[in-house]
């Protein structure tokens, strides 16, 4: 989609070039017909040529400039569509395609590949009691305390609402449950600044590797199943803790 967006913009870019091109060439051939007349013909062909050649010059500087405009508009556009406005991580459309990119590589290469799904904790209730814009500004603090604490191989999401998802290539669920163990505790012991009442901020994690994943079926649904059903059972066991899906 973004790419027929671009090519059409390309496409209306040069329109415009070679419209301002022949419209030039018009004016200047109005300019200098008298002087065809009146004055030596090479002379005023020579003036004409170079006139000509100012005027396409900047006819194509002026299109090369509209088209890097476009360029970023649409790059803009893309961003948008991938990411979540409010926390600025990448959102759950793009989450899925790196997750099969990943559950891919995975099978092919027998790699480890673990996930951890996070839920922040009483949030619903919390934005009863303080307002949808506290709870946006816990969201954002979250999002970015998670996105600081990862390794730069490890994909981070805004899952949907509350939750957020780390995918964790080559990793068991071992150590995929020691990063969502830091994770959770640098959530509760940082101090989130949020506008209004103290709110004390924390979140349960469900971890599962690909390895415990149930066999049947598609094995990207099934490690998200997996991570979910832990994260089930870390909010029936209290809330602010990790657990493990074991089968």
């Amino acid at each position: 989609m973004t790419s027929t967006i671009k090519s059409r913009s390309r496409k209306t870019a040069w329109r415009i070039f070679n419209f301002q091109s022949a419209a030039s060439v018009a004016v200047i051939a109005a300019a200098v017909f008298p002087v065809l007349l009146l004055a030596d013909r090479r002379l005023a062909l020579a003036s004409i040529l170079a006139a000509s050649a100012v005027v396409l010059g900047l006819s194509l500087l002026a299109a090369t400039r509209y088209m890097r405009l476009l360029e970023g508009c649409h790059d803009k556009i893309a961003t948008l569509t991938t990411h979540d406005d409010l926390t600025g991580l990448p959102n759950r459309r793009w989450f899925f395609d790196r997750l099969d990119e990943e559950v891919d590589r995975a099978g092919r290469y027998g790699n480890d590949l673990s996930m951890i799904m996070i839920d922040l904790d009483h949030f619903k209730r919390g934005n009863s009691e303080f307002g949808h814009p506290l709870g946006d500004q816990a969201l954002a603090e979250v999002a970015r305390l998670i996105a600081a604490n990862v390794r730069a191989s490890d994909v981070v999401a805004r899952y949907g609402g509350e939750e957020f998802v780390v995918l964790l290539p080559e990793t068991t669920a071992e150590r995929a449950s020691l990063a969502a163990e830091k994770l959770r505790i640098v959530v509760e012991v940082n101090d989130i600044s949020l506008e209004g009442p103290q709110v004390k901020v924390t979140v349960s994690c469900g971890v599962a590797g690909i390895g415990a994943a149930p066999k049947e079926g598609k094995l990207r649904d099934n490690l998200i199943l997996a991570a979910d059903k832990a994260l089930s059972r870390a909010k029936e066991n209290g809330r602010n803790q990790v657990i493990e899906f074991t089968g």
